[in-house]
């Protein structure tokens, strides 16, 4: 199976809560991931002008006509993340800066208990349940469809069963993530234990580069520092010019962007 590994399976409390039995597929595994690539034959998908602050966009991300921050992506996944589309962003400073995502979509975009007092239906017709939000290397030309290995370091940020939390590994999927009490969690998508943020109507995400450093943040404040498992030990990238971005998900997902410089000195 081509897709990326990305399955982040919930509890077993939860499905029992649910009073579901529910099987979760098994991830592929690391040799699989992103391996999906266009078919041979498709016929070419005319360039979008670059407006705003977007560097560089993918044809699969729709950006608004009026609203220059808005971004939409339609597809039909509901079980995998197939990469489907990416947005890089230009940035105030290189050492230091800020990407915020908020996700949009009214009624389909319900979370916790406003999302469990939906109908059936309607959750099945919820949007915006995963996301990568991080870094890509300046000279790195995105495909939209296997960036997140290719292309820099990101975060991934995984809606768990209730769509009350998100469930965040780091990709590369050896880095980990390590909160401002110096706990650490995996990125293995294989794995529990993984960092979790609240979720909420309204929320927005983000992720702060600051000298070198790649940082969750939450509400204006860092929340958690990734790990990239290099072999000095150092949370610090590699020493080059990195632009924030966005990969999409292969299913209906809409969020508007900016990127803002950064001043932030501690955590949340």
């Amino acid at each position: 199976m081509n897709a990326m590994d990305m399955l982040i399976s919930d509890s077993e409390d939860e499905a029992e809560v649910a009073n579901v039995k529910v099987i979760w597929p098994k991830a592929p595994s690391l040799q699989e991931w992103a391996e999906l690539v266009p078919a041979e034959g498709s016929p070419d998908t005319p360039r979008q002008p670059l407006r705003g602050q977007v560097r560089q966009i993918t044809p699969e991300v729709v950006q608004d006509e009026t609203d220059v921050s808005l971004f939409k992506v339609e597809g039909k996944d509901k079980s995998w993340f197939l990469q489907k589309g990416a947005v890089t962003f230009e940035r105030p400073g290189s050492a230091r800066f800020r990407l915020d995502v908020t996700f949009t979509g009214g009624p389909r975009s319900r979370f916790g208990d406003d999302y469990a007092e939906l109908s059936r239906a309607e959750q099945a017709d919820t949007i915006n349940w995963l996301v990568a939000l991080g870094v890509v290397r300046h000279d790195a030309v995105l495909t939209g469809y296997k960036d997140c290995k290719t292309t820099g370091f990101y975060f991934i940020f995984h809606l768990n069963y209730r769509r009350a939390h998100w469930r965040i590994i780091a990709c590369p999927h050896n880095a980990e993530i390590e909160d401002f009490s110096g706990k650490r969690f995996t990125s293995d998508p294989q794995e529990d234990q993984q960092f979790e943020l609240e979720a909420y109507e309204g929320q927005t995400l983000s992720v702060e580069f600051a000298d070198g450093e790649l940082f969750i943040c939450e509400r204006d404040q860092r929340r958690a520092l990734g790990v990239w498992a290099f072999d000095d030990g150092s949370a610090r990238l590699p020493d080059v010019e990195y632009f924030p971005a966005v990969l999409t998900s292969n299913c209906p997902t809409s969020f508007t962007a900016h990127v803002v410089g950064s001043g932030a000195e501690g955590g949340g």
